[in-house]
């Protein structure tokens, strides 16, 4: 029982260290032919972090909407799977935003 429990604390833990880390490739076949073409692997790294926090501002849009729980988990579903489909889009598009003002 001991090794079963140590050995699963061991696995989660490991998982927890890789998610926090961002990985990219360093090399792409298409770089070996045409460098000039491709991002370098820290402009990819950029772009990606940018991604991540673009999804979690999204995310926040969409925790804080009045809609039903069906549709939230579709359109999280979206964010995560495909965050340019139709269905998202249309949601946020037709969001109105109340300002501090009024």
């Amino acid at each position: 029982m001991v090794f079963f429990s140590v050995d699963g604390h061991a696995q989660s833990k490991e998982s927890d260290t890789l998610s926090k880390k961002l990985k990219v490739e360093k090399w792409t076949v298409l770089e070996e032919y045409e460098p000039d073409m491709i991002l370098s692997a820290e402009d990819r790294i950029a772009l990606k972090k940018k991604r991540i926090v673009e999804a979690k501002r999204r995310r926040g849009i969409l925790d804080t909407m009045d809609i039903s729980d069906r549709k939230r988990k579709k359109l999280l579903k979206d964010l995560y799977k495909n965050p340019f489909s139709d269905r998202l889009m249309k949601t946020l598009a037709d969001t109105k935003f109340e300002d501090e003002d009024n």
